[in-house]
């Protein structure tokens, strides 16, 4: 089901992870619920993930997650 295997640089992404704009905020549809986080835009721009810059798959954000999680512990 998945081909196109890769290393991941984790310090790379942490590294990109500790640059990336974070902020809160509101669907529009949704206006008393906040989250927090990336706007896909930026996400898109700093990983390259995924085949849209308007969302972003739980899958790309899991992965970046736990590849900045392990940069850190390799730093640490």
């Amino acid at each position: 089901l998945k081909s196109g295997f890769q290393p991941v640089d984790t310090g790379a992404i942490l590294a990109q992870v500790v640059e990336l704009p974070l902020s809160q905020w509101s669907y529009r549809r949704e206006p008393g619920v906040r989250h927090i986080g990336p706007v896909a835009q930026d996400f898109h721009a700093a990983f390259g993930l995924g085949d849209s810059d308007t969302a972003i798959a739980t899958v790309g954000a899991d992965g970046v997650a736990l590849a900045a999680i392990q940069g850190l512990h390799r730093k640490l």
